[in-house]
């Protein structure tokens, strides 16, 4: 960029942009082969319009950087040599350079890389990647329709040329989003008032509705068709995480590993989606039921390897209720999402079992058929199964034949925390949202920011809401229900108080906030010699095995208990990817740029989704320093692995490995035991149980002391099982539902 194409008030000077430029083409150098860098490839130009839009609150940083690095190089970084350039840009990345901006929460070179490989490999919609040129250099061929079961076979070469967004057929039959009200105020009063218009929410909202009660649901976000950020890595990216702008970009968590210890916000961790929909926009789609004893977890490990074998610090707890109890609402949204997979267990249904051999009893099939199996999920199946393991298809929420006027996936490049552009992958809006509306007995207000659960007497009794205008409005109702995620359920019940509650609803106990738990990604990645592709298909196409999950092998001796399921997922976008790398590979460089771009194709991931027990230091609560917009302290969480899981960890991370050198892997490396907080697997805050002491809600989401609440998504968890929660979020909010009928029946009874 010369200086006479410097936009007018741009954000950097000419001088700056001139260092901007030497330090990409440093970080990302063009190739000894004529390819090009950072620069060529339009990083830098991305990464200044980006600081004149979006990203103009980073303007101050990025002039501070920019300083240090020319005040290292005797005052122009530019015109220093190679070997000085790459000394200075060694000692940012340190965090050793003198001069640098101070984040506890980041280090600035954590926030320029992630844009330079956002300038590198956006759609070039947004500036960056000029001419497809990252994607043309990695081999990654954008925005696809989908693909064939011959394009996935292992060893293929992709030879498409990299299509932009701007060239994808338009789809004249685009949804509108549902019909939803903008909040002004309160409306008369529902049978059941509904917090949050995510999946649990609307899943709750169908039931209820279906038995003839009134509903409102009040979303602090507005609306949406479901299918946001299709095919557009950028506008889907956790970093950015456009769909959390509306409340959640504003709270984001602080996290410590132990009381007593500071917080830092939890900037650089998973972002959550905060509009309607939530995050069913977003997920993933694994579509996957808990097993029998994660419902007895506790008696069950007593009962085979006595009382000791239980962590000291654990409050590892049974649920109160069996697999049994939930089966039916298992089966239930398992049809209301259109679930495809293979059954498992003994329950064939006259098919040969290619599913899960460890599934508990089912009722009936699915829905359709798993998702096909890709060349890496067959490599993986092969491998798995010569070490004795037994893998199969995860079942996934994700059609594979046209559904309730749905069509079937095609297997393209995006998927998880993407809207799914032919709605293959089930969200709420495109199951039981609409339905729900459509009977006329469901309001959903948007703008909607609930502030407080109020009581009456010591019965809740309706909410305080702000209004999009900053107005406070109070939404009666006969039960309350909040149906947010773990960190807001834990949130609203500790900010609300009265006379009877003065530490929180449901927290006489001081249970709220205790026994929080999220899921950690200790996998192992593997590179080989020919293409496997992983950027094909949803995240959810996967095989897996559970043998080393949960009881299913025997721990006796090995001084852990519990264990990991390991899969091999695809979906691997080029922002997201160009991160991932051996720990002897640095983040600048040629080093990084040719292990890169000659992995990208060939690189996989063998995914270990590891239980982590709940104990006594994991739990969230209210920050004391930090606060969001309106003035209200941010959750904070306070997590770290336990020692048991220290030990299970590496062990599964070993199994992993074999089965990935079974797969023909000429390199492979590990992720660490602890990855983080936040991993849209968080759970627990306000646990279910029988007794008042132990839990804040009994197993219907009835909140123990205060009647007419009831609180349910995943902060309801007693444990957290190597399988995703979504399935089982989903079948507790339709049983909650259920409570909440009988509950009213009752009173009605009492009434008459």
């Amino acid at each position: 960029m010369t200086d006479a194409s410097l936009p007018e008030a741009a954000p950097l000077s000419p001088a700056e942009s001139r260092t901007l430029d030497a330090l990409f083409d440093r970080i990302f150098p063009p190739g000894g082969d004529g390819t090009p860098g950072a620069v060529k490839i339009g990083a830098a130009d991305y990464v200044r319009a980006a600081l004149a839009g979006p990203y103009a609150g980073f303007v101050a940083e990025y002039r501070a950087v920019l300083s240090a690095l020319d005040a290292a190089a005797a005052g122009d970084y530019a015109a220093a040599a190679e070997a000085v350039q790459d000394d200075i840009l060694a000692a940012f990345e340190a965090g050793t350079l003198p001069g640098l901006p101070q984040n506890p929460d980041r280090s600035a070179f954590d926030l320029i890389w992630r844009h330079l490989r956002e300038g590198l490999f956006c759609d070039p919609a947004h500036g960056g990647n000029r001419n497809a040129a990252g994607w043309a250099l990695i081999g990654f061929p954008g925005a696809q329709f989908g693909y064939t079961a011959e394009d996935q076979q292992a060893g293929r070469r992709i030879t498409r040329a990299p299509q932009p967004m701007a060239q994808l057929p338009q789809d004249a039959r685009l949804p509108d989003a549902p019909e939803t009200t903008d909040a002004t105020g309160p409306v008369e009063a529902p049978d059941v008032l509904i917090v949050g218009g995510g999946a649990v929410g609307s899943f709750m909202a169908h039931r209820l509705v279906q038995a003839g009660k009134t509903v409102v649901i009040l979303e602090a976000g507005g609306r949406r068709s479901g299918r946001e950020h299709a095919m557009d890595e950028l506008s889907a990216t956790a970093f950015r995480n456009i769909g959390g702008a509306e409340k959640f970009n504003d709270e984001v968590p602080t996290w410590r590993l132990r009381p007593g210890q500071p917080a830092r916000r939890a900037v650089m961790s998973q972002g959550l989606e905060t509009a309607l929909g939530g995050n069913s926009i977003a997920w993933g789609a694994v579509a996957m039921r808990f097993y029998e004893d994660d419902f007895r977890v506790r008696s069950a490990t007593v009962a085979k390897y006595g009382e000791d074998s239980i962590p000291a610090d654990s409050t590892l707890a049974d649920w109160p209720m069996s697999y049994a109890d939930l089966e039916p609402y298992y089966d239930t949204a398992e049809r209301l999402l259109g679930v495809s997979g293979h059954a498992g267990g003994k329950a064939t249904f006259g098919r040969r079992n290619r599913g899960n051999p460890f599934e508990g009893p089912r009722s009936r099939p699915y829905a359709m058929p798993a998702l096909r199996t890709s060349g890496l999920g067959q490599m993986f199946a092969d491998a798995a199964e010569s070490c004795g393991y037994h893998p199969f298809p995860l079942p996934a929420a994700i059609l594979t034949a046209p559904y309730e006027g749905r069509h079937a996936c095609t297997y393209c490049s995006f998927c998880s925390r993407f809207g799914c552009h032919v709605d293959a992958k089930a969200s709420a809006q495109n199951t039981v949202l609409p339905k729900a509306l459509a009977s006329g007995r469901l309001t959903v207000l948007t703008g909607a920011r609930v502030m407080e659960i109020l009581t009456e007497e010591g019965r809740a009794s309706g909410v305080a809401f702000l209004s999009r205008d900053g107005q406070r409005h109070v939404q009666k109702a006969r039960t309350v229900v909040v149906a947010t995620y773990a960190f807001e359920n834990t949130r609203l019940l500790l900010l609300s108080r009265d006379d009877a509650h003065p530490q929180g609803l449901g927290n006489t106990y001081g249970q709220v906030g205790r026994h929080y738990l999220t899921r950690q990604q200790p996998s192992v990645h593997a590179v080989f010699d020919t293409p496997v592709n992983r950027f094909i298909g949803p995240t959810a196409q996967a095989m897996a095995v559970a043998d080393l999950s949960c009881d299913h092998f025997d721990h006796t001796g090995l001084g852990f208990i519990r264990g990991g399921r390991i899969a091999a997922f695809n979906q691997y976008l080029p922002i997201e990817a160009s991160g991932v790398l051996p720990p002897d590979v640095p983040r600048y460089g040629r080093a990084w740029r040719d292990f890169f771009v000659g992995a990208y194709a060939r690189t996989a991931m063998l995914f270990i989704d590891p239980e982590i027990l709940p104990s006594d230091n994991n739990r969230l609560d209210l920050d004391p320093e930090v606060k969001d917009a309106h003035g209200r302290p941010v959750v904070r969480i306070t997590f770290d692995v336990g020692e048991n899981e220290k030990k299970m960890i590496p062990y599964v991370q070993d199994r992993a490995v074999q089965i990935a050198e079974k797969m023909g892997a000429v390199r492979i490396w590990r992720r660490p035991v602890l990855t983080g907080p936040i991993s849209t697997h968080d759970t627990g805050g306000t646990r279910m149980g029988d007794d008042p002491r132990t839990s804040v809600t009994d197993g219907f989401g009835r909140v123990h002391d205060t009647p007419g609440l009831v609180v349910v998504g995943g902060s309801s968890f007693v444990s957290l099982p190597p399988v995703n929660p979504a399935l089982t979020i989903l079948a507790l909010s339709l049983r909650a539902a259920d409570g909440i009928l009988a509950d009213q029946a009752a009173d009605a009874e009492v009434a008459a």
